[in-house]
């Protein structure tokens, strides 16, 4: 039986007013038309819904069941407009992001401080992976968002560039110092290097620049973290990379001496991955826009 939804809400309005004239102010809509409405929901149904009386209008016993079976839909539909207006007003939401540890600590978490103060009711998960599988957990579509410090090419996936940032080579003054370094090559062919281990975005890059210019480094010290391998730099274990922006204060107060490169390693940027943009929640690109600024 196919009929009119809108015949029910008018039926459900009746009930609740015990009144077709005040249904009709409710409705926005003339008196003859909610009369109209009902006869035509009963001739559907083949039922007498309303006994009419010059006090107004009663539900008949066939009258009560149909308002108890429907109820609770338009209870359900009232709660569905009202979390809806608050998703447009950005009083709720979901967002389900993944961003790395050192991306995550030095670069988002400050931002989204300030993110949550704005928008405090919205409910945020965060994935802690690396870059390569953030990049797989999005294309899943098992995340809303990536932030990764990568230049996006993948096919399936929309990039928006956030932020530059500079990797740096950088040892302890005590380290440098007992090298005897006489020139930049002496890096190379006398230190020992500390990096991330494999898979990772920042070693993948790092890696290319030393094979584009020809350097062959075998790195003594991996781990998966790259604060382990700063305080490693500092205690004078070898040489690593950081990103310069980051270290600042270590840098400014050398705790770490960076070392000059003849070619210095290009920039990359941290930047927002995502699926596609029609299926994004206003909580996700409320997000974006707020990272954007």
């Amino acid at each position: 039986m196919n009929i009119d939804l809108n015949l029910y809400r008018v039926f459900f309005t009746v009930s609740s007013c015990k009144n077709i004239s005040r249904a009709a102010e409710i409705l926005f809509v003339s008196q003859p038309a909610v009369s109209k409405s009902i006869k035509s929901l009963e001739n559907s149904l083949k039922v007498t819904l309303f006994s009419r009386s010059s006090k107004g209008v009663t539900l008949t016993p066939e009258g009560e069941i149909l308002l108890n079976h429907i109820k609770n839909a338009f209870d359900e539909f009232t709660l569905g407009e009202h979390i809806l207006q608050k998703l447009k007003n950005k009083e709720m939401g979901n967002i389900n992001l993944g961003v790395s540890t050192t991306i995550g600590k030095s670069y988002f978490l400050p931002k989204f401080h300030e993110f949550i103060k704005e928008y405090p009711y919205f409910k945020i998960k965060i994935v802690n992976k690396p870059t390569f599988d953030t990049i797989k957990l999005v294309q899943e579509e098992k995340l809303d968002l990536g932030i990764i410090a990568v230049n996006s090419n993948e096919d399936d996936l929309q990039y928006i560039k956030l932020w530059q940032m500079h990797d740096i080579l950088v040892a302890s003054s005590d380290y440098l110092e007992n090298l005897n370094i006489r020139s930049i090559d002496d890096i190379f062919t006398k230190g020992s290097f500390m990096f991330l281990e494999k898979p990772n975005a920042t070693r993948e890059f790092l890696d290319n620049y030393f094979i584009k210019h020809n350097f062959n480094i075998t790195p003594d010290i991996e781990a998966s973290n790259m604060d382990f391998l700063i305080e490693c730099a500092k205690i004078g274990l070898g040489i690593t990379s950081v990103v310069k922006e980051f270290l600042y204060n270590d840098l400014k107060n050398k705790n770490l001496i960076e070392i000059p490169l003849d070619v210095p390693i290009p920039p990359r940027h941290i930047g927002i991955i995502y699926k596609d943009s029609s299926s994004l929640s206003i909580a996700v690109k409320t997000l974006i826009d707020f990272l954007r600024k």
